[in-house]
Parts: C-alpha cells; structure tokens; sequence
C-alpha cells in the first residue's frame, strides 16, 4: 500500500513539472528526484493514460500535459489545498 501512495505523489509532481516548463525526460527526473529509469517506467503509465504527451522539438524529446492530465492536476491540486485547509499534510 505504502508504494502506491508513494508513486501516486511521484506522478503528481511530475505533473507539476510538465505544466510549469517546458521539459525533456532526465529534466523532469532530476526536478522530481527520481532515477530516470523510475520515470521512463511512469512515463510509459502517463503516456498510455492519456495524461501527457511526448513531442520532438529540435532533436529532443519533450513532455506536455494532455487536457486530461491538465484536468487531474487541477483536481490534485484542489484536493491538496483542502487537505491544508485541515492541517493535513498531503
């Protein structure tokens, strides 16, 4: 269980990241302090998901969230702000 709640956290950041900037794959491992093997193996998850999109833009593979990822962050996002507002930490 423990796990889980652990890769759930690690998808939403990298959320975060791609939503903030315009990044490649060991960009977003790096900012998301993972093993770029632990985010090639989220990324195949997102991208088979539907919540990001991969794009090559001047030799380089590069990441963007999809209307259904910007939708979810959105609602990660709300509920993360929800649980502040009751001095939960998430």
């Amino acid at each position: 269980m423990r796990k889980n709640r652990f890769e759930n956290r690690i998808i939403f950041e990298i959320l975060q990241v791609i939503n903030e900037d315009k990044c490649t794959g060991s960009t977003i491992s790096r900012k998301v302090n993972v093993p770029y093997t632990k985010f090639k193996e989220l990324e195949e998850t997102l991208l088979r998901k539907d919540l990001i999109q991969a794009y090559y833009d001047d030799g380089h593979i590069y990441y963007r969230l999809t209307e259904k990822g910007k939708k979810l962050l959105n609602e990660y996002l709300k509920f993360k702000e929800l649980m502040k507002m009751y001095g939960i930490e998430w």
